[in-house]
């Protein structure tokens, strides 16, 4: 009997039972046989017993072919119960994913939210609050540019993203928002799955910006963009740097959670 049908026996109701019968059905075959050999029956009886044998021998056969239908069937079973177990962690990964994306783009509406509650001059109006001639070529202030490329950001043009971002740093490059655009040059660059020029972008929020509400998170997505691209060690350094620096940070959560999935 296969071993595996042996411990699924247990399991199974009935399939135990049929195993005992099999067995006993031998047992008497085994007496029978032997009680021919000794010549302790008469002739009829012989014919008897000789008929109930091969009774036995067909009822032990079909009991066989049973027991190797209900082996298939749980094996059968059990193919059926690891793919399910495949493509339920698939869709974990899956929504776990678009969790993930979901609250990047909460986050970045807040972020939106607070720029345009701190106020940025009209494109209509000049500083003195006086109307602006439209026929004349206008200069575009840094919430603008930033909006720009936001936008491409957000609709996933992400190359237009990065260069609309350059832009914005070229013209403003001690802007308060600079860290900010920096991260989502980052940002762009992972969608993109250029790994490195996203760590790179991310470095400089560290190195340059150190007291900026972006660095616990430039921290966390170094160490998430290196564990991608498979430095895990490397990437897990960062993550424990996010964790000591900034233990209260959303960061620190997404950092935990990576490290102990």
């Amino acid at each position: 009997m296969p071993e595996n049908l042996v411990s699924s026996s247990r399991k199974i109701p009935g399939l135990g039972v049929v195993c005992v019968v099999g067995k006993l059905f031998c047992f008497a075959s085994l007496g029978v046989v032997f009680f021919l050999a000794c010549g302790g029956a008469s002739a009829s009886n012989r014919d008897i017993l000789r008929s109930d044998v091969l009774l036995l021998k067909q009822e032990n056969r079909r009991l066989r072919e049973e027991m190797a239908v209900l082996d298939s069937l749980i094996g059968s079973r059990l193919q059926q119960l690891d793919r399910f177990n495949a493509n339920f962690a698939a869709d974990v990964r899956q929504l776990n994913e678009r969790m993930s994306i979901i609250e990047q783009r909460l986050d970045d509406i807040e972020k939106k939210l607070t720029r345009m509650a701190a106020g940025t001059p009209s494109a209509a109006t000049s500083p003195t609050g006086r109307p602006v001639d439209s026929t004349q070529p206008q200069e575009l202030g840094p919430g603008e540019i930033f909006d720009l490329a936001y936008k491409d950001y957000t609709s996933s043009n992400y190359q237009m993203a990065i260069e609309g971002f350059r832009d914005f740093l070229e013209r403003f490059p001690d802007s308060p928002m600079a860290p900010e655009v920096y991260l989502y040059i980052g940002d762009s660059y992972r969608s993109l799955k250029k790994y490195g020029e996203a760590i790179s972008e991310y470095k400089i929020i560290v190195d340059k910006y150190p007291d900026s509400p972006q660095h616990a998170e430039a921290l966390y997505k170094i160490g998430n963009c290196l564990i991608i691209s498979g430095d895990r060690s490397r990437g897990e350094i960062f993550l424990q740097a996010v964790i000591q620096k900034f233990p209260d940070s959303k960061a620190a959560a997404l950092a935990r959670a990576k490290l102990n999935p």
